[in-house]
């Protein structure tokens, strides 16, 4: 897709904006994205972070390989928590890939 990050992901996290929406006002929201307090972000573009001090949603998680997981869980700093969704019935990864 042409655009910036952020084009190019936003088809795909429509349902996290929706959700989001649904919680906060778009007001608010819109501040919390500007100011980095909401940051929505690919699971690629984690490596190389330590995230301390924060709350983390992997949604989708059904679909991580095993390194994708360990390298996601392994980011976890001080006073951080990571909440993991997914349902196994879901998964997308290509045959004989074993979800993390």
């Amino acid at each position: 897709l042409p655009g910036d990050l952020k084009e190019k992901l936003d088809p795909y996290m429509q349902p996290l904006y929706d959700a989001l929406r649904d919680m906060i006002p778009a007001e608010k929201l819109s501040q919390y994205i500007e100011n980095g307090t909401i940051q929505i972000a690919p699971l690629a573009f984690m490596r190389g972070r330590t995230l301390d001090n924060a709350f983390v949603i992997l949604d989708e998680g059904q679909n991580t390989t095993h390194a994708q997981m360990k390298m996601f869980l392994t980011r976890m700093g001080k006073n951080a928590k990571f909440l993991l969704t997914g349902d196994p019935g879901q998964i997308d990864l290509p045959r004989r890939t074993i979800s993390g």
